[in-house]
């Protein structure tokens, strides 16, 4: 029993020691770029987990009476950049009406998931669902990734719907992809206000349509000109099939022949991360090179704890954090903490408030900001 007592406790000890240099890694390793070494890619996912584990270990080593705590405390304390990125802890301030200094405006994106469409098939509930948010939040300027729209009259032309239901006298739609002449797939933007230059920057090739290029849009608002660039960045484009073979990799029940498919995927991984790299610093480049005050939103595709993020907010607000509470969570599946819609804002804004979307259909929750332009000194 003795003997018990004194090797439990060591044991603890070996496992908190391995927790804690994981911890470490993964807060830390996403600032080297992927593209250079791709186990960064994978660090930061783990990390809202890891650091859980960690806070564990304090009451079990208190309960023992035992120091150790504070190496937890330690490393929770260097992991601080990680977890401020993560987790905002002030309350949230969402738009209310005649609550907003005027002028202001707001912004908001969204990843459509192809606007309802599924195997081709549209499903109405989802599409009539997606409609019924954008008119309920109403904002400014709109930005979709996988927007879908199409030109059969026999089907459903988005863009038309959305300019009709929601008032866009101005828009500007990438169409990276068409398929059988009247089926168009790409990113989009809405807005109010004129939009008086816009193009699309090609970044790569993606199977879906977005992903293949980035919106770069001159906006002019209450006399101002402001740049507005979004993009959905590199995705894994996990299928079914896909899914299943990351779930045998998961549970490793001994079948070899599953090892095949786990590198294919594993090489998939790592060339995405390496995409995705490249793509954030190209948008950097964009949005530091603007010369309007630039607003960069969209689907990142790459949680907080990021190469991708910390390479975008290097100089740019972030409105979740600044107005926004808890983890924010933006994708409805595979785990309540993964943020990867973001709107980052340049210095010269006012951030007035923030708000999540959530709808039990969605995939991904779209998120909305207010602004309104500091006075130049």
């Amino acid at each position: 029993m003795k003997l018990l007592h004194v090797f439990i406790p060591r044991l603890l000890l070996c496992c908190n020691g391995l927790l804690i240099a994981a911890l470490l890694t993964s807060a830390w390793l996403p600032y080297i770029s992927p593209h250079y070494w791709w186990p960064s890619g994978f660090a930061g996912l783990l990390f809202p987990v890891l650091l859980c584990i960690t806070l564990v270990f304090i009451p079990i080593w208190i309960l023992y009476k035992k120091w150790y705590y504070w190496l937890c405390l330690a490393a929770i304390a260097l992991c601080y950049k990680a977890i401020l990125v993560s987790v905002s802890l002030r309350p949230a301030e969402e738009m209310a009406a005649g609550s907003q200094p005027v002028p202001h405006f707001t912004v908001m994106t969204f990843n459509t998931s192809s606007m309802g469409v599924k195997g081709y098939r549209l499903d109405k509930e989802l599409h009539s669902g997606i409609l019924q948010t954008l008119k309920a939040a109403s904002p400014d300027l709109l930005c979709l990734q996988e927007f879908y729209t199409n030109d059969d009259p026999a089907l459903t032309n988005n863009i038309a719907a959305i300019q009709q239901q929601l008032g866009y006298p101005y828009y500007y739609f990438t169409s990276d992809k068409t398929q059988w002449n009247t089926w168009h797939y790409g990113i989009i933007l809405f807005s109010r206000y004129p939009v008086i230059h816009a193009r699309k920057v090609p970044c790569g090739y993606s199977e879906a349509g977005s992903g293949s290029s980035i919106l770069e849009a001159d906006v002019r608002v209450h006399g101002d000109t402001i740049r507005v660039c979004t993009a959905q960045l590199r995705s894994y484009m996990f299928n079914a099939a896909d899914l299943a073979q990351l779930h045998a990799i998961k549970t490793m029940d001994g079948r070899r022949a599953e090892l095949p498919a786990a590198r294919s995927l594993l090489s998939r991984m790592r060339h995405t991360f390496s995409a995705r790299a490249e793509q954030a610093r190209l948008l950097q480049r964009l949005a530091e090179q603007s010369p309007h005050p630039v607003i960069v939103c969209g689907d990142l595709n790459d949680t907080p704890v990021s190469y991708t993020y910390y390479t975008l907010s290097r100089h740019l607000q972030d409105a979740f954090l600044q107005k926004g509470s808890g983890t924010g969570r933006t994708l409805s599946f595979l785990s309540p903490t993964l943020r990867i819609d973001y709107i980052l804002a340049h210095s010269r804004f006012n951030i007035h408030g923030y708000r999540t979307f959530h709808h039990p259909l969605f995939e991904h929750f779209p998120v909305m900001a207010s602004f309104s332009l500091k006075k130049k000194t």
